[in-house]
């Protein structure tokens, strides 16, 4: 196996690459690839999925799917299988998002589904510049075309959608899984739209220390603290005060995008 797949859990990638191939036809499968957490060396045992996705030749029949179905559950015994996240579409579907795919077989938590799993700009850059081959064709030969503005817009939809709706639902960040969720994703999408790079969730925190004012440090540190060591105390007193902090925060990132970053979305960036 490569060297940047965690030993823990290199033994069973590599069985299931082998189950997958030796029981797919010779002209399904083109490559099979990990991209996400592990690909960017920030896997963590007890919480990273293993992200991975699967190039088809062509698309998958019925009975293929079923046999990816009976795989799946060939390995339910191993924990790990839980932890498997991933997509299996065709090679002309590379560089494309959602919205002009049809639904799709995917894995979610170990389990084989048809419909829509995570695939966009992101998807796409994250394979292309920090994937790992499994097996099959180099990352280079899969030709993958995407903008930035790929990147930026999935940013800005999530942004002005996804999180402002969470914003109205304070209760949400009473858990430390959203706050958790929350802080590290929203930072993500702070640095990948300030330096134009995504990174690491817990390397973009350390980042938008630097950039937004102090009075958010303290949630930040909160989310760190619970995605590296969550047996630790909270750094708030208070559960409400801490999703208030959180709703807050959203608000505030929102309109530092608004008003620093997607103004500028309308310029045509390069394709990298």
């Amino acid at each position: 196996m490569t060297k940047e797949i965690p030993k823990e859990i290199a033994p069973f990638i590599q069985k299931y690459v082998q189950l997958l191939h030796s029981n797919m036809p010779e002209d399904t499968i083109l490559g099979i690839y990990l991209y996400g957490s592990i690909s960017l060396g920030a896997y963590q045992t007890e919480k990273s999925d293993i992200d991975y996705i699967c190039i088809l030749k062509r698309e998958m029949t019925k009975h293929e799917i079923n046999k990816l179905k009976s795989l799946h559950s060939a390995l339910k015994a191993n924990p790990l299988l839980k932890r498997l996240d991933g997509i299996y579409v065709a090679k002309n579907s590379i560089g494309k998002s959602n919205e002009h795919l049809e639904p799709y077989p995917y894995c979610s938590e170990g389990k084989i589904k048809i419909g829509y799993w995570d695939i966009n700009g992101v998807t796409w850059w994250l394979l292309k510049h920090h994937g790992i081959k499994l097996y099959g064709v180099q990352i280079n030969e899969l030709n993958i075309h995407v903008n930035w503005t790929d990147i930026t817009d999935y940013m800005k939809y999530n942004m002005n959608h996804y999180w402002l709706k969470k914003s109205k639902q304070q209760w949400l960040f009473l858990t430390d899984e959203m706050v958790e969720f929350g802080v590290l994703t929203i930072c993500r999408i702070i640095c990948t739209l300030e330096y134009k790079e995504i990174l690491a969730k817990k390397d973009a925190v350390e980042r938008v220390m630097n950039i937004v004012p102090q009075q958010w440090h303290p949630l930040l540190k909160e989310g760190l603290r619970i995605r590296n060591y969550p047996n630790t105390p909270s750094l708030y007193q208070s559960r409400f005060k801490r999703a208030k902090d959180c709703t807050t925060f959203i608000l505030f990132v929102h309109d530092l995008c608004r008003k620093k970053y997607f103004q500028s979305f309308s310029e045509q960036q390069p394709t990298i």
